[in-house]
């Protein structure tokens, strides 16, 4: 009777043992896809330090994203583009800073692309970029440039900016536009989908 009772508990463990669940394979993270370059859209990789704003400290890359009409004044994508910095360092910015670089960023940009001299002294001296917080690590951005490439022409932006953390570096991505503009949501769209993979140099 004792040996009957021990062999029944015996199947009921086994039976218990053999029915729980198998282990779940850990899931990896699937990796992520580079950033895009939408159809007919050109793409441009410039390594830090960026030659026509050697002042902005960062080390790595920026790359850029420029609709079909970026440079067409007739065009309702004349001036609007989204770019990216990939920074070796965290690239902690703060409104003032952003500003700040970004102001040197287009006051370098102006004066390389204006070999002719068109624009005057005066006029780059008014080239002035601000951020505005708007939420966890999203700034607000406003710049008053010139356009350096066609009519020499003031230029009004309006954006955004956003940082996340990638790795011990950081990304930052912008989206500059003229207000109104319809490629406005264009940007905002390209802009969700940057990514922490770096493009190859170029």
């Amino acid at each position: 009777m004792i040996g009957g009772v021990r062999l029944a508990l015996a199947l009921v463990i086994a039976a218990c043992g053999s029915s729980a669940p198998a282990p779940v394979p850990a899931q990896r993270p699937q990796p992520e896809p580079p950033w895009p370059v939408p159809a007919g859209w050109r793409s441009e990789v410039i390594p830090f330090p960026l030659e026509f704003a050697p002042s902005i400290s960062h080390r790595g890359l920026e790359d850029l994203r420029f609709p079909p009409g970026m440079f067409d004044p007739s065009s309702p994508d004349y001036w609007s583009y989204a770019f990216t910095w990939h920074t070796d360092d965290a690239a902690e910015l703060d409104a003032a800073r952003l500003g700040d670089e970004l102001t040197a960023y287009f006051t370098g940009l102006i004066a390389a692309a204006d070999t002719e001299g068109r624009i005057a002294a005066a006029d780059r001296e008014q080239v002035v970029a601000r951020a505005v917080p708007a939420g966890d690590r999203r700034f607000a951005i406003t710049a008053h440039v010139y356009d350096a490439f066609k009519t020499a022409a003031a230029v009004e932006l309006e954006g955004i900016a956003t940082r996340r953390a990638c790795g011990s570096g950081a990304l930052w991505t912008f989206v500059l536009a003229r207000p109104a503009t319809p490629t406005r949501a264009k940007l905002d769209t390209l802009a969700a989908q940057s990514s922490c993979v770096r493009p190859p140099k170029r």
